[in-house]
């Protein structure tokens, strides 16, 4: 991901940081059974699939074109580190009991710290769960439970790039919701991302993404 936007001469890179391999076991199975111990999660078999040992891999981009404007950004790094952080900081004086449970429930997977908007991904750590819930944060609309597992959210990022306001496509934009947050600006964005990305990354396929954008608008 990170080589495809570094070698797009269209794409202007604000930020990019590889901090190589972290000192985890190869044997995903190794890795997977401390997680086991440690926070009783027998994880689903489609993690060894989806096994990111990097320290971190972190790209801010922008694509500015006289037809098409954008940004994105994605920091993540191996699951390991991320179920080890503390708890985001998501709520506030008038988050309910609930919402701060679930708060100290999650850990981050995916933020934007050079864009600055707050916005993170992350998955929730309870035990007796092979499948955790993934949940999107948003600064102005609090949490959100996104209906993607943690290897479709890599494989999305893949094609996404980490596009502002990409995880929208996989959350329950409700009408109460939409009645109080423009979502056109995150709606133009995708379908601006889904003419230029057909182009920018031929070798992908962005069917899937434009289906589900149809049938959110």
């Amino acid at each position: 991901m990170q080589e495809e936007i570094g070698e797009n001469e269209r794409l202007s890179i604000l930020e990019e940081v590889d901090e190589g391999i972290a000192g985890l076991d190869e044997d995903p199975g190794a890795t997977f059974r401390v997680i086991a111990e440690q926070y009783g999660m027998e994880l689903a078999p489609y993690f060894h699939r989806s096994y990111v040992r990097f320290n971190c891999l972190w790209t801010c981009w922008r694509l500015e074109e006289d037809h098409a404007e954008l940004t994105g950004e994605f920091r993540i790094t191996n699951l390991p580190d991320a179920l080890a952080a503390t708890p985001p900081p998501f709520s506030v004086s008038s988050s309910s009991h609930a919402e701060r449970q679930l708060h100290s429930e999650l850990r981050v997977i995916d933020d934007k710290p050079e864009s600055g908007t707050g916005h993170q991904a992350a998955i929730r750590l309870l035990p007796d769960t092979s499948d955790p819930e993934l949940w999107y944060f948003h600064l102005g609309l609090g949490t959100h439970r996104m209906d993607i597992n943690y290897q479709e959210y890599l494989d999305t990022l893949i094609l996404t790039k980490g596009t502002s306001g990409w995880q929208f496509l996989f959350c329950d934009i409700t009408k109460e919701l939409k009645e109080t947050y423009d979502f056109e600006t995150a709606s133009r964005r995708m379908r601006t991302m889904l003419d230029v990305f057909p182009e920018l990354f031929p070798g992908h396929d962005y069917a899937p993404l434009q289906a589900r954008l149809e049938a959110r608008t």
